[in-house]
């Protein structure tokens, strides 16, 4: 039998370029130790990857140097580069050095520019004015960077931008949306000194904010009041709002009839616990009731779990598809009741039983309000069997049988509304298939 041949060897640069486009760069040169093919290779990269983790000085420096030298070969060689990603340890001193690559990524014509700087609050990179007039740029994402003075924005191809720890003013949200015609995703990371999204004018189809860092305007300013954003929004279709929220009392939303996919999981902190959040949450679901996709988080559905009524406030029958992230246990289950018990055309049911992001430091529920300990068995006692009666598909993800015992019951019980369910998926969490769950699991199949 001959020798097998090396299959790598016998694809095509296209397409060995390609795999190289999605290691870091310094990988990708030490591919030139490989074979005579290999050694011109990375001349020709398009997509350069700089990561360098470790935030000794020395280290950094060398790492400077490291791009220097690779930007420069690569405009010798006249490449044509669409991507320039850099992911390190910032510090001020490196602030020449970011603004020679950035420039770099300018006269290439680069269509996406990833700029992600961790670094402290003293030691943002102020971004180059140059910029912010760049008809070619389609794609950025900056963390840790700062804007100064910005007067007009002029990104005539820019259809993603996401920035992460900055501070961001309404009236750069504004200049944004004026300047970015073709924008369609707007993602916000942990920023702050916004109280009004206005994405009106835009053509912004999808907005994710991923928290807000109001501890940041608590230290440079005098001001202790509570942040109220609102968020209008009139061409968005997907909005997302997730992780810690922090010194904000109220999310507000206003024209946001385009949406058609919602995902609610943030949560407020402990500060703001004197609010009434189930107001909160039925002002953002009656401006959201026409939408069929929602997701709800642990939080809010904690929230809903203190109202003091049987049925809450409000009406989500739109809602044909379902997603809860949320383990079941006491704290949540009169909330996923109440919740169940409100959506009357329900299609299909998806339950992430995995622990939340987060541990609350409040519990909102009254003890008073044990709806599922019945004979001491959990039941859907709230529930009346015409409640799951559109339920097509229910699909359990991070299950692991039987943490509290409430697992398999809620799951048997809520098979007893789902007169017309025509498939359930039960997706065991990694690790737990064990034995110690084996008479609950039987249980629940019988």
């Amino acid at each position: 039998m001959g020798v097998a041949s090396d299959r790598f060897s016998s694809l095509p640069d296209s397409v060995l370029l390609h795999i190289l486009s999605f290691l870091p760069f310094d990988d990708v040169v030490r591919t030139t130790l490989l074979c005579k093919q290999w050694k011109p290779l990375w001349s020709f990269s398009t997509s350069l990857n700089f990561i360098h983790r470790p935030k000794d000085f020395i280290s950094l420096k060398k790492f400077a140097s490291f791009v220097d030298k690779s930007l420069i070969n690569l405009h010798c060689n006249h490449s044509s580069i669409t991507k320039l990603h850099l992911d390190f340890p910032f510090k001020r001193c490196f602030s020449s050095d970011v603004t020679v690559w950035v420039l770099f990524a300018i006269t290439h014509k680069v269509k996406e520019l990833n700029l992600i700087l961790s670094s402290d609050a003293e030691d943002l990179y102020k971004l180059p004015k140059r910029l912010f007039s760049n008809p070619y740029i389609e794609k950025v994402n900056w963390v840790g960077c700062k804007f100064d003075k910005v007067e007009v924005f002029r990104w005539d191809s820019l259809r993603e931008l996401r920035i992460g720890s900055i501070e961001f003013c309404d009236d750069m949200v504004r200049k944004v949306v004026f300047g970015s015609p073709w924008l369609e995703l707007l993602e916000l990371d942990n920023c702050w000194g916004f109280k009004r999204l206005d994405l009106v004018g835009g053509k912004v189809s999808k907005l994710v904010v991923n928290g807000y860092n109001g501890e940041a305007i608590k230290k440079n300013s005098m001001l202790l009041d509570f942040e109220v954003v609102e968020i209008e929004a009139p061409c968005v279709k997907v909005l997302e709002l997730n992780g810690c929220f922090r010194r904000m009392n109220n999310i507000q939303l206003k024209n946001v009839m385009s949406c058609v996919s919602v995902k609610l999981d943030f949560q407020f902190t402990k500060d703001e616990e004197r609010v009434n959040y189930v107001d909160m949450l039925v002002g953002m679901i009656g401006s959201l009731r026409h939408v069929k996709d929602v997701m709800l988080g642990t939080w809010c559905i904690e929230v809903m779990s203190s109202w003091p009524m049987k049925s809450l406030p409000f009406s989500m029958s739109s809602y044909e598809c379902l997603t809860l992230h949320t383990p079941i246990q006491e704290r949540y289950l009169p909330g996923i009741v109440r919740i169940l018990q409100s959506s009357s055309n329900l299609r299909m049911l998806i339950i992430h039983m995995a622990p939340p992001y987060f541990e609350f430091e409040t519990c909102f529920i009254p003890l008073a309000y044990d709806v599922y300990s019945v004979g001491g068995r959990c039941q859907l006692s709230m529930l009346s069997k015409d409640c799951g009666l559109h339920l097509k598909k229910i699909r359990i993800c991070c299950f692991e049988g039987m943490r509290s015992g409430q697992e398999v019951l809620f799951l048997r019980d809520l098979l007893l509304i789902c007169a017309n369910l025509e498939e359930m998926i039960i997706e065991w969490r990694s690790g737990h298939q064990n034995s110690s769950i084996r008479d609950a699991s039987d249980e629940f199949v019988a």
